[in-house]
């Protein structure tokens, strides 16, 4: 006999939860750098760069990313901004993870508070949210067919399997050249640039990933003209990018991610010499995830009449396809403008979503969460200063999973699809918004393969205490196979005494069993 064997490769979900942590730091202005009066915008972002797993435990590495734009002076109306990041190491307890197993990690800022120690001095305070997942890749190789099989039966099923096949991180940049808009004046100074991507799509297609996705742009600047007030305007640019991927079909499923890590705004001349247009670069890392569908065949059994056989077993756990669905959650709340600021125009409402919490539900899933609003505006109270200030907006939803249960694995990528502020009065604001969020379940089947089958010489006493004929009547959980090989003769054999044309018995059925 000789056994054909298939590597098989396989993730098992071990570790999954959310935490949270904190970092703390003090920066201090640079020589170059204008005094600071008042704080007007901040952004942040948080970016992965290493994660390496240990014993119970993984090490995440990454920046805090933050711009801070802030007026040096209210008389002149003169602005200065700064700009830098926070490393941070952190080590995140898992029990059970191994130093092989594979982590997956997504992070998000759920705060950002950066206070005024003095005119040189800020203090920054970020609560930054993880959420992890870790995985065990199991590598075997399985028994498939057997050749030369002689008189040894041998029972085989096709199995099918959603594999991950393929996982990697990509660069990807956007280089596009825009003209601002034409009520504008020139560009003198830039005193604050802001981009956000919205509603970023990645999907397979055969060789290649199609990337699609919105630009989202925030200027604010000096016109030329130094009578004229602080102009800023807004401006969206869709993209749609192909990057080769050889191993990448139409048919898989995608559960990638699509990461902005750094942009760059720059001001150009356009073709009369006017400061009138801009160069806008994002750099974008893709995590490619791509599942795929598999149909294996696999031995589950052998014996013979003539010798013993005895297989070598693993249990596994296989991945199923449960659901892949995208539900929305469409936000709207009325909110009150802080003490002594009223709006006299909004100027531009960016945001960022992140999940407090999901659990298993009969239904499906419960996931619970805060939409950020950050609204930048020109503040009536202070003769038209241009200012900031965020709101929570938190949101509650079931999304429905038919054939939910214990052994489901599942991850949530949420993100915001629009987002806006509508001005109800001078201290009110309508903040609407649509979040989605990234489905991808998976159902956990317990499956066995065999790994290697040893053959013996059989035990002859043990066949010959069997009877030559037997009446057996069918017990719960029999099959035609377990009777057949307990009794040293074929499925085949069974059928054809007993008149049986399918291979379907049921407890208290009586056969007539001939040892061959």
């Amino acid at each position: 006999m000789e056994f054909i064997k298939k590597q098989i490769t396989n993730y098992t979900w071990k570790v999954r939860n959310t935490m949270q942590f904190t970092l703390d730091d003090t920066i201090n202005l640079s020589e170059n750098l204008l005094d600071m009066e008042r704080l007007v915008l901040v952004k942040g972002n948080v970016i992965i760069e290493d994660i390496t797993p240990m014993i119970d435990r993984f090490q995440v590495k990454g920046n805090l990313c933050y711009q801070i734009l802030y007026v040096a002076d209210e008389t002149s109306g003169a602005f200065d901004s700064i700009s830098g990041k926070v490393p941070f190491v952190e080590y995140i307890n898992a029990d059970g993870t191994k130093e092989t197993d594979y982590v997956e990690v997504h992070a998000s800022l759920n705060d950002l508070t950066v206070t005024m120690l003095h005119s040189r001095k800020i203090s920054l305070k970020a609560l930054i949210g993880i959420d992890y997942q870790v995985k065990e890749k199991e590598e075997f190789e399985a028994l498939t067919s057997i050749e030369d099989a002689g008189d040894t039966e041998v029972l085989d099923g096709m199995i099918s399997m959603m594999s991950l096949k393929l996982q990697n991180k990509k660069p990807l940049s956007i280089i596009e050249q825009v003209d601002i808009p034409t009520n504008k004046p020139d560009i003198y100074q830039v005193i604050w640039k802001n981009m956000t991507v919205i509603n970023p799509q990645i999907k397979a297609c055969d060789g290649y990933l199609l990337v699609s996705g919105t630009l989202s742009i925030f200027l604010i600047y000096n016109a030329e003209e130094q009578d004229m007030p602080v102009q800023y305007f807004t401006m969206e640019l869709p993209f749609e990018k192909r990057v080769d991927e050889q191993m990448s079909t139409a048919d898989m499923i995608s559960g990638s991610l699509l990461n902005l890590d750094q942009y760059h705004i720059t001001v150009i001349p356009d073709d009369k010499g006017n400061d009138r247009q801009l160069e806008v670069c994002a750099d974008f890392t893709i995590e490619t995830k791509l599942y795929g569908q598999e149909d294996t065949q696999l031995v589950r059994d052998a014996y013979s009449t003539e010798v013993m056989i005895e297989p070598e077993w693993k249990e596994f756990s296989l991945l199923h396809l449960l659901m892949r669905n995208c539900a929305k959650v469409r936000l709207s709340e009325t909110v009150d403008m802080p003490k002594n600021n009223s709006v006299l125009q909004v100027c531009y409402t960016e945001g960022s979503v992140s999940i407090d919490e999901t659990k298993k539900t009969p239904q499906g899933i419960f996931v619970s969460g805060v939409m950020v609003s950050q609204v930048t505006y020109l503040n009536k109270d202070d003769k038209g200063a241009l200012s900031s200030t965020t709101f929570d907006i938190p949101f509650e939803c079931e999304i429905e999973v038919n054939g939910m249960n214990k052994n489901v694995t599942y991850s949530i990528v949420p993100r915001i699809d629009q987002i806006q502020s509508v001005q109800m009065s001078d201290t009110q604001l309508e903040i609407k918004g649509e979040i989605s969020l990234e489905v991808l379940a998976f159902a956990n089947e317990e499956e066995k393969a065999v790994l290697n089958m040893v053959v013996k010489p059989i035990d002859n006493d043990d066949k010959m205490q069997l009877a030559s004929i037997t009446c057996y009547i069918v017990r719960p959980g029999d099959t035609l196979w377990n009777i057949a090989k307990r009794y040293y003769t074929t499925v085949d054999r069974i059928k054809e005494i007993n008149g049986l044309e399918k291979d379907m018995i049921y407890p208290g059925d009586k056969l007539i069993i001939l040892k061959e």
